[in-house]
């Protein structure tokens, strides 16, 4: 029941029963089996209109015998190594003509892989890997397999054969010497690593530019006041322990990449500091667009945005950040207080 997608379903379709699940209207010649399906939950192959060798037989109505013609589910599974895979199912069966389903990989459906065929173990959830052949129609154990030639995410395909099947579960086993029992292992699931979140800029929802401070703006390493790269917070910052350095600004500048005029607002992004308030211009071509302070704050290196609306750009523009390190007088350090450092993380055009 954990099946990805399915299709060709026009004519027979494969139906999901639980406890829950209602009477259905079409044509079924027995009850639900939910008791004893793992999970509490199983597919059946529906309407149901050839129970036995007595009803008519039609091809590509209640039976198929070409693999992927009808009621294909696809499930996409993440293998960690290459091999033969033997195929277990697990299923109900309660007559001669509900007990056979194909197998596929891929958009192939393989010889080794048709035919699943259920004889033993009738009215109960039984377990089978053998394939139905034309000298042994019941087959013998370990005859259904799969190669899958790589690792990585491929598509195992189940499609109908025979309607009326009802399906609980299926195994792919690479130890021949495997043999499920009961309900089989609890069903695998592949949890990929979670994808990389935002580092800085958290409150921009969207932009045209992302210039950020350590990797798009420009510094003099012989400035009068240089920025140093505070590289775990992704930010520029000032040398504040040295005292020709305070209550003076540093500079870094950033040339517009775009090839054609534009209004932009700028958002310039700063780095909150608990002992001292920072100063920052944003200019460009030297014209002063934007002169910010960074708010108090009791946590430090919280983002703060500052909004310049509708600044005109032209290719080749200069933008300039500037910042100071103050100190607010809060926070003893030796003999004076401590010092804010300036930081901020970049500029953002939207």
């Amino acid at each position: 029941e954990d099946f990805a997608a399915q299709g060709l379903a026009d004519k027979r379709r494969w139906l999901r029963f639980d406890a829950a699940s209602p009477s259905h209207p079409y044509a079924d010649n027995d009850v639900m089996h939910v008791e004893g399906a793992s999970g509490g939950a199983y597919l059946e192959l529906l309407p149901d209109t050839r129970t036995n060798h007595d009803e008519k037989l039609v091809h590509g109505e209640n039976f198929s015998g070409k693999p992927g013609e009808m009621a294909v589910l696809c499930y996409p599974v993440h293998f960690t190594q290459a091999g033969r895979y033997y195929i277990w199912g697990r299923a109900f069966s309660t007559g001669p003509e509900d007990n056979g389903l194909h197998f596929g990989l891929d958009g192939r459906w393989p010889e080794s892989s048709q035919r699943l065929q259920f004889c033993a173990g009738k009215f109960q959830w039984t377990w089978s890997s053998a394939q139905r052949r034309p000298e042994d129609h019941c087959g013998q154990p370990l005859t259904l397999w799969i190669d899958v030639e790589a690792p990585g995410v491929h598509t195992v395909m189940i499609s109908m054969r025979e309607d009326g099947v009802e399906l609980d579960k299926f195994v792919l086993a690479l130890d021949p010497a495997f043999k499920p029992e009961g309900m089989g292992p609890e069903s695998t699931r592949y949890v990929p690593a979670e994808l990389p979140r935002k580092q800085a800029f958290f409150g921009i929802t969207h932009y045209k530019y992302l210039a950020r401070a350590l990797d798009d703006f420009k510094t003099e390493a012989d400035a009068a006041v240089p920025y140093y790269r505070h590289e775990a917070q992704r930010a520029l910052a000032i040398n504040a322990a040295r005292p020709e350095l305070r209550d003076r600004f540093a500079r870094a500048t950033y040339g517009y990449t775009g090839n054609k005029p534009g209004k932009f607002d700028l958002i310039l992004v700063t780095l909150t500091e608990t002992d001292g308030e920072s100063a920052y211009r944003v200019l460009v071509n030297d014209r002063l667009v934007g002169e910010f302070k960074n708010p108090a704050t009791e946590t430090d290196y919280q983002e703060a945005t500052f909004t310049m609306k509708g600044v005109e750009l032209q290719p080749g523009d200069k933008i300039a950040v500037v910042s100071n390190a103050v100190t607010n007088g809060r926070i003893p350090e030796g003999s004076t207080t401590a010092y804010s450092r300036g930081r901020w993380r970049g500029l953002v055009l939207q």
